[in-house]
């Protein structure tokens, strides 16, 4: 178990209210004049909070008949209410920040790894050709990590925060990233966009109306006209993302949107490599290894998480692009402009030499 307070984070302490447009600092109260002037008032603060809890088993056996090897499993659930702590958005309503409180960008629920260990039974002679050799292997696998979105082009709450939330309905896990975008609706005939890496995804016409029917569902009376239904809706960027029953459209003006933060998942991280070494023997003091390493054997690369998670690339979590939302569009590695083999990359082959003296 671990627990962490005072975490550093930012809230604006002039934030309009979102029915009434009106910022605090505008309004001359007992404490202070009125500072119309005045937009964004971002206090860095230590309101932030984190829980981790989690079960941790790992099973060790030593080299016996030449073979080793150490397997570790971790169950655990890490929450927090920002976890980039001063390199984090805003909270959606700097009033609660408390609301942001879900599961953490590093949540991880399981975590399996396996590292083995063969040194293949040899014979003398031939050039020490067949001795000397061992076989190796890691296995990496973990569920997903969360994602959140991020909108930064529309404003629907007065003051330009561009940070409220859209509305959801049906299941979160629908919306699953990966190497395709989210479909997109637009419009009656416009049900189609252009995704983040392979190709067209497509959502058939009558999506439409299914969308503008969830989109209703949030409208209450004297609220302001329907978003997807209104004339406004290029104005506000608008649409309706869209994956089986599952819908996420804008929240009515004024309003923040019902979802919480991090409700959506990737698609999580799968990676096996192996390698091959062959030593050589000169006298007692000197020797020389030999390594064939492959990274990725099966060649399945990990696209990066929208929302960046551990590496803040961001590069699929703005609903405002509509033809990239939900889509990762390159591996971790690239992402966080650090390329690294065996960290969600394509196939990699390494040789290498070691000499020992």
């Amino acid at each position: 178990m671990n627990r962490g307070t005072r975490l550093t984070g930012f809230i604006d302490l002039n934030q309009p209210n979102p029915a009434t447009g009106i910022q605090p600092f505008s309004v001359s109260t007992a404490s202070h004049p009125a500072f119309t002037y005045l937009n964004y008032i971002n206090w860095y603060s230590n309101d932030g909070y984190s829980n981790y809890n989690s079960l941790q088993a790992t099973l060790t056996k030593r080299v016996s008949h030449g073979l080793s090897f150490t397997t570790g499993y971790t169950y655990g659930h890490g929450l927090d209410n920002g976890s980039e702590n001063r390199f984090g958005p805003l909270p959606q309503d700097s009033n609660n920040p408390r609301a942001e409180y879900a599961s953490g960008d590093f949540d991880v629920r399981h975590r399996f790894t396996f590292t083995a260990g063969y040194a293949i039974p040899g014979r003398k002679g031939f050039g020490q050709l067949l001795e000397g050799w061992k076989i190796n292997s890691i296995v990496s696998v973990q569920t997903a990590q969360p994602w959140n979105i991020a909108d930064q082009s529309n404003n629907f709450t007065p003051g330009g925060d561009k940070n409220v939330r859209w509305n959801f309905t049906g299941n979160p896990a629908a919306f699953k990233s990966g190497a395709n975008s989210i479909p997109y609706c637009s419009g009656p005939n416009a049900c189609s966009q252009q995704s983040g890496i392979s190709g067209a995804v497509t959502a058939t016409p009558d999506e439409w109306s299914k969308c503008v029917t969830a989109d209703a569902a949030f409208v209450t009376a004297g609220a302001l006209p329907n978003t997807l239904g209104s004339s406004n809706l290029t104005a506000k960027g608008g649409g309706c993302f869209v994956e089986g029953n599952s819908f996420m459209t804008p929240p009515v003006v004024g309003k923040f949107g019902n979802m919480g933060r991090n409700i959506f998942r990737d698609n999580g991280f799968r990676n096996w490599d192996l390698s091959l070494f062959k030593t050589f023997t000169f006298k007692e003091r000197f020797g020389a290894q030999f390594r064939f390493e492959v990274f990725d054997l099966l060649n399945r690369a990990t696209i990066s998480n929208p929302n960046g998670a551990n590496n803040g690339s961001h590069n699929g979590d703005d609903p405002s692009n509509s033809s990239g939302f939900g889509g990762g569009a390159q591996t971790p590695d690239f992402a966080t402009g650090n390329p690294i083999i065996g960290s969600g990359g394509n196939r990699a082959i390494q040789l290498g030499l070691k000499l020992t003296f």
